[in-house]
């Protein structure tokens, strides 16, 4: 007896390509879905940085007092909470400001935290960079800054 040739696929071999493809396909949706959550607290991330870094240039250039300020929402987005802090440097006529931001939505906890920091003139610094009552002491320029809360570039 001979044997007949095939001219076709088994349905084992149809069924086992299907299994694959179905397998194949789940992965490659399940890598898109962790792909768009990484992009969009990438995208968090950066706006954080984007609400610290312009908070702090308003402090810088006097538009607003550099004062410490509790976490509030922002006027154009309530999700987004901003807060300051002040304190006094080690050196005399400078200060620590450090501005935060976070998203903080109301069924979630905050994410998207984001500090930065940078050493500033004190106010009672007079045009000479002495401090007031501090009749002599030198100031050195103050243009440091740090950032925290993410992977810098």
């Amino acid at each position: 007896m001979r044997r007949a040739r095939r001219r076709g696929f088994s349905l084992l071999e149809v069924l086992l390509a299907t299994g694959i493809l179905i397998g194949s396909a789940v992965v490659l949706m399940e890598l898109a879905s962790i792909g768009n959550r990484h992009a969009a607290a990438a995208r968090d991330l950066a706006r954080s940085q984007l609400i610290c870094q312009t908070k702090l240039n308003e402090i810088v250039c006097g538009i607003t007092p550099a004062e410490t300020l509790r976490p509030e929402p922002l006027d154009d987005d309530p999700n987004w909470v901003v807060w300051v802090d002040v304190t006094p440097s080690e050196n005399p006529g400078l200060m620590v400001v450090e501005v935060g931001a976070a998203l903080q939505p109301k069924d979630r906890k905050p994410s998207a935290r984001f500090t930065l920091a940078r050493w500033v003139r004190s106010p009672q610094t007079d045009a000479t960079g002495a401090a007031s009552g501090l009749a002599g002491a030198a100031v050195p320029s103050a243009s440091s800054g740090a950032a925290r809360g993410g992977p810098l570039p």
